[in-house]
């Protein structure tokens, strides 16, 4: 009887350990765009249930973001590793192929102020219309980025991120140097966020999501990945 009660109390003590997802990188591809004289990097990663219930949790996996700048952002974010040095920089990689010049290849100076004015003063003109404009369109979006795994459920993402191949960054007080000698790593991370939302949420939807065990919350690590920096 005191061996079934000893498995049982190790049983139960490994079950609320075990975290109810896991993030893993699964590869990380490069190529060279000569023509931009950047590097292109397809990050693969899945995100899998490792409970045998259902999980809900808010993320948004069509973009991702530095860990540096992620604040109450309901994406996956990442962090770059030189050696085993945590590289506090927001501005190492883009999610678009940039130019020289730090623009988009295809759109001229003129073109991008454009369209920016053009979408702002369509966004003032319905603000103008209807004061709760912006609070239903965050509202809409976090609702929309709701995320379900049913039990041993895996799914699996690829994001890109390029590089300009500057070697040399400065920001504020800091500055880095990447060396081509040094190896470099990449992790990505979820923090799942419930009660922070309270300000986007309706009454209803904030309780809903707080009184369901399964919509969960939390800080998620994945394994570290050499990504290349070398020529």
């Amino acid at each position: 009887m005191k061996i079934k009660i000893i498995l049982f109390l190790l049983f139960t003590t490994i079950s609320m350990a075990q975290k109810p997802i896991q993030i893993v990188i699964d590869s990380i591809i490069y190529t060279d765009l000569n023509e931009q004289k950047s590097r292109e990097f397809s990050i693969f990663y899945t995100i899998k249930n490792n409970s045998n219930n259902k999980v809900s949790f808010f993320l948004n996996t069509k973009s991702i973001f530095p860990s540096v700048e992620s604040s109450l952002r309901y994406s996956p974010t990442y962090t770059l590793f030189q050696n085993d040095k945590e590289v506090q920089l927001s501005k190492i990689f883009t999610r678009k192929i940039a130019t020289s010049n730090g623009l988009d290849s295809n759109n001229t100076i003129d073109e991008i102020l454009n369209k920016s004015k053009d979408s702002l003063l369509i966004e003032l003109e319905k603000y103008r219309k209807d004061s709760m404009y912006y609070q239903n369109k965050k509202n809409k979006a976090l609702m929309q980025s709701v995320f379900n795994l049913h039990p041993n459920e895996s799914k699996q993402y690829n994001q890109k991120l390029y590089w300009n191949k500057n070697r040399y960054i400065q920001n504020q007080d800091l500055e880095y140097y990447f060396n081509e000698q040094d190896l470099y790593f990449l992790r990505i991370e979820l923090t799942l966020m419930k009660k922070e939302f309270s300000n986007i949420l309706t009454p209803q939807q904030l309780e809903l999501v707080l009184e369901n065990p399964n919509f969960i919350s939390g800080n998620y690590y994945s394994n570290k990945l050499e990504i290349y920096f070398k020529e």
